[in-house]
């Protein structure tokens, strides 16, 4: 629950809610169906922990878009105004500094609701959001120890991360792309096996052994920040099994409606080899042999690129 920190937006799931109700107020829905949408996204199956922050978050961010919902703010009056949140904190075992701030925090918001700003529309997105990638097409991104460069912060500022310093490069296929409700676009990309220091080429992928698929959403500033280069279109032989319908449908909505970004993926490799350990690319490649006057690849090479500090 938030309120373990006694912030309204100090739990994944707040953050997460959040970040749903923002791309949903966006989508060319009605109001019925963008309510339905929040509550299937993130309302389903919420525990007693979350279930108050679930109300209290969406009459926030409601207020704050100048959007009214009745019934909705109702339902978080009452959950104020009778402290069933600080009853929950208090069960909960929270200390008195975090209980503080919660009931500051919810008088503000009590305040807002009960005198909210103007009402004002919805800025929908009403033209297909432009595909900045296609499916079937190969990707390249440097490399530092098997870490990508982190597209949210600025070139100038990446010191304050410690610097990047290319010794590799990451290697991956766009296997889905498309838009959610006709116009909100999403991406999906398996990352490649590819633990040399030299730049891949596309005609290899088809004898790489391959990730999960991750999708995401991502702009052109953090492609550009990335460093992601397009390599070209794979035959289709070289892409593998596409997602499965139902997941790919699922796992979609999920990156759209909680802006989960696809750049993720670029550092997937770093991640899964100093954190998780076990498989790391769980498909085989659709080729273990040689094509034509390829070179020979095996999956089980070792890492030739320099390892974790």
């Amino acid at each position: 629950m938030g309120a373990w920190g006694g912030g309204l937006y100090d739990s994944d799931f707040a953050l997460d809610l959040k970040a749903t109700i923002r791309a949903v107020l966006r989508a060319p829905v009605g109001d019925d169906e963008l309510l339905a949408e929040i509550n299937a996204s993130m309302g389903n199956g919420v525990d007693t922990a979350d279930s108050l922050d679930y109300w209290l978050v969406i009459a926030d961010q409601f207020e704050r878009c100048g959007w009214r919902r009745p019934e909705i703010v109702e339902r978080a009056v009452a959950i104020v105004e009778t402290g069933e949140d600080v009853a929950l904190l208090e069960e909960l075992g929270c200390d008195q500094s975090a209980i503080a701030a919660r009931r500051k925090e919810t008088g503000r918001l009590l305040e807002r609701l009960r005198e909210p700003r103007p009402e004002k529309p919805r800025r929908i997105v009403r033209k297909p959001q432009p595909l900045l990638l296609e499916r079937g097409e190969a990707l390249a991104w440097p490399t530092d120890r098997g870490a990508s460069i982190n597209p949210y912060v600025p070139a100038d500022l990446l010191w304050k991360l410690g610097g990047f310093t290319q010794d590799g490069w990451g290697f991956g296929i766009v296997t889905d792309a498309g838009h959610l409700l006709g116009v909100l676009a999403f991406y999906a990309v398996q990352v490649l096996k590819w633990r040399r220091t030299e730049r891949p080429s596309p005609d290899l992928a088809i004898q790489c052994p391959r990730a999960p698929h991750h999708y995401g959403t991502i702009g052109a500033l953090h492609l550009q920040r990335a460093r992601v280069e397009r390599l070209g279109r794979l035959p289709e032989a070289a892409i593998g099994e596409p997602p499965e319908r139902v997941h790919a449908e699922r796992m979609s909505r999920r990156a759209v409606f909680r802006g989960i970004g696809l750049s993720g993926a670029f550092g997937y490799d770093a991640w899964n080899h100093w954190v998780v350990p076990g498989p790391k690319f769980v498909f085989g490649p659709p080729s273990g042999n040689p094509v034509g006057t390829l070179e020979e690849l095996d999956p089980d090479e070792p890492d030739q690129r320099p390892g974790p500090p």
